[in-house]
């Protein structure tokens, strides 16, 4: 791994950690059904408001069964800033800031730009226009990408039924597809979806348990990590919320 990504790394590993304690965290553990990713995978993921915005971290990791080892680390860490929710016409609005880091594949990205949250009483709904940063050999024409976040609680209805994901869209030059040896000439402009909805039910609320829910997600992704198209990777498990 390179060097400027073990100091980007090690330096948002050690606020994300200080920052976990104070925020409320849920840990998944969820099988994949899917037969090109790992055989679980592990993920904790934080949410936390204050006076001057909020602070989202997803990390995680895929274990591998056949030998049993870790794979495909990630971390994600993004940084809403908004000094002025007393001011109507602004106050759905804020600065973004984004660090996004795939440990096995030596790489990371670092995201600025707008956000603007849908005012709801309960339920989070937030759209984001960035400019994405790209390293190593990565790049892009077209540096933006627009991510939607969504969270909404008890769904139809139900106590305890959660929907929760996001969209992301962006531009990038894609050099190869995975399994092919031969390098795309020049790379190829392409257009990368990832799309990672989520269902989870507090099953824990009838047994004195509320933390512990059921459920699982499906990543939807395309043209993503090399990949040709678009591709469907289910996974069901459990989540624990501290």
């Amino acid at each position: 791994m390179g060097v400027i990504m073990k100091r980007l790394l090690t330096l948002v590993l050690t606020f994300a950690a200080a920052y976990t304690a104070m925020a409320q965290t849920d840990v998944r553990a969820v099988y994949n059904f899917a037969s090109d990713a790992p055989a679980a995978s592990i993920t904790v993921e934080s949410w936390s408001t204050d006076n001057w915005g909020d602070s989202y971290l997803s990390g995680g990791f895929g274990v591998v069964a056949q030998p049993l080892s870790l794979s495909q680390g990630y971390l994600d860490f993004a940084r809403n800033f908004n000094f002025w929710h007393n001011v109507p016409i602004l106050k759905d609005f804020s600065l973004h800031a984004e660090f996004n880091g795939k440990v096995y594949m030596d790489n990371c990205n670092a995201l600025f730009g707008l956000s603007y949250t849908v005012p709801l009483e309960k339920d989070v709904l937030r759209a984001s226009v960035l400019y994405k940063t790209f390293n190593g050999g990565a790049s892009s024409s077209v540096p933006v990408q627009l991510t939607l976040l969504w969270r909404l609680y008890d769904l139809f209805g139900v106590q305890g039924l959660d929907f929760r994901g996001t969209a992301r869209g962006w531009g990038e030059n894609i050099k190869y597809w995975w399994g092919d040896e031969n390098k795309l000439a020049g790379g190829l402009e392409r257009f990368v979806i990832v799309v990672d909805p989520q269902v989870w039910y507090a099953v824990g609320q009838f047994a004195g348990a509320g933390n512990l829910s059921i459920g699982g997600e499906v990543e939807l992704p395309y043209n993503w990590l090399g990949r040709h198209g678009f591709h469907a990777r289910p996974s069901a498990g459990i989540k624990l919320q501290f």
